[in-house]
């Protein structure tokens, strides 16, 4: 029997790490056949060059996309689409694969549900309607809904939003967020292993922070001023801190450029990209989450570790009580981060925090349904419900 063909997309390294459990679950299912398109970021010297980690983890690639215009202007970014777009249409082409598969609410994802929407090709959407207030990425989340096929959602406050924006129903299914399954499966390593493999001082029962922070699309021009208090207020505590370099969007440099004031700082470990078995036991082993990403509202709280969010980033989207959100003050960063490390009743509530994004068992759901649903008029004809 032929095995029905599932093209992935994916733009950079947050959103392969996030999918990577579910690419597996599907390279292991014996009536499904992977393939990746590779693009933006993963393809950069100046994000990690992620797309060797892609490589090394022995998936079949069909193609790399070269898109990524690494400026900032908010042009930058509209452009870079536009050339993604155009490779991703002669590359589907070639391959006609039986499903597009795609997370989130980046360039990839648009382009992904573009492609399909207009070749007729079923586009199975990760991560759809969840609310995010103040960036472009979240009009692009839920435009894609719309032209998307097949929604898997991380949490039921996001299905019943799907819905209401006029999906049937039996294309909405409540996987979880599969990030999880990856905290699950990643291996354990102490913190004196971590610390040997990233070559950085660490020593049991010190506090260590975690700190990742982006460009939000509405704030280009703040986005220096937005790092450097960051960055003031992390050197001014003193604590061992590991930066994560920013994504690709427009503003990013000048994030880089801030981080870069501090980076010889000896308490301080700077890296443009951490691998997946550091990045995950970095998180078990911190002490706090700080910054914006959406790390710490989707799996911190399943590591019941304290987040403290940084600006307007994640404003108003579904969370745990394991988060705090602050102003790009550095008072209110200093307050909340102590609050984080040395507030015994807060540590005790984070502690019993529930997530509302799944269990970790995300990713044999989402292979469940791409394995048995059937590919028909039903499918690829969308009537809105109201």
């Amino acid at each position: 029997m032929r095995k029905r063909k599932i093209l992935a997309v994916t733009g950079i390294r947050s959103d392969y790490d996030l999918m990577t459990p579910v690419y597996h679950e599907i390279n292991n299912h014996p009536e499904l056949d992977l393939e990746l398109i590779v693009t933006g970021a993963h393809l950069a010297d100046s994000y990690g060059y992620t797309v060797a980690e892609i490589e090394k983890d022995g998936f079949t690639i069909a193609e790399k996309i070269e898109s990524l215009i690494n400026g900032d202007l908010a042009s930058s970014r509209l452009k870079g689409l536009a050339i993604q777009l155009q490779g991703m249409i002669q590359t589907v082409t070639r391959v006609n694969p039986d499903v597009l598969l795609v997370l989130g609410d980046r360039e990839e994802s648009i382009t992904t549900a573009l492609v399909g929407a207009y070749m007729n090709i079923p586009v199975a959407h990760v991560a759809g309607g969840d609310k995010v207030v103040g960036n472009v990425d979240d009009q692009v989340r839920h435009a894609v809904t719309k032209l998307a096929h097949i929604h898997f959602t991380t949490n039921q406050e996001s299905a019943d939003r799907i819905a209401k924006l006029g999906e049937e129903s039996f294309r909405i299914f409540n996987t979880g967020n599969p990030g999880l399954d990856r905290l699950k499966e990643v291996p354990v390593l102490s913190r004196m292993e971590l610390a040997k493999r990233l070559d950085f001082e660490m020593v049991e029962n010190e506090p260590i922070l975690l700190l990742i922070q982006h460009v939000i699309s509405t704030e280009i021009e703040d986005a220096y001023e937005q790092m450097k208090i960051t960055m003031q207020a992390v050197h001014e505590m003193g604590y061992k801190t590991i930066v994560s370099y920013p994504n690709s969007d427009a503003g990013g440099q000048q994030m880089i450029k801030a981080i870069d004031e501090f980076k010889d700082s000896s308490f301080m470990h700077v890296s443009k990209n951490i691998p997946r078995l550091e990045f995950v036991n970095i998180m078990r082993q911190a002490s706090c989450l700080l910054g914006n990403s959406s790390a710490g509202i989707l799996e911190a709280p399943f590591l019941k570790l304290p987040v403290v969010n940084i600006g307007n980033r994640q404003k108003e989207r579904l969370h745990a009580s394991n988060v705090s959100f602050v102003n790009h003050s550095k008072t209110e960063i200093i307050q909340a981060v102590k609050t984080a490390l040395f507030d015994e009743n807060y540590k005790q509530m984070v502690k019993q925090c529930v997530n509302p994004y799944g269990d970790g068992t995300a990713a044999k759901k989402i292979v469940d349904v791409l394995s048995t649903i059937s590919i028909n008029e039903q499918l690829l004809i969308k009537e809105i419900t109201y």
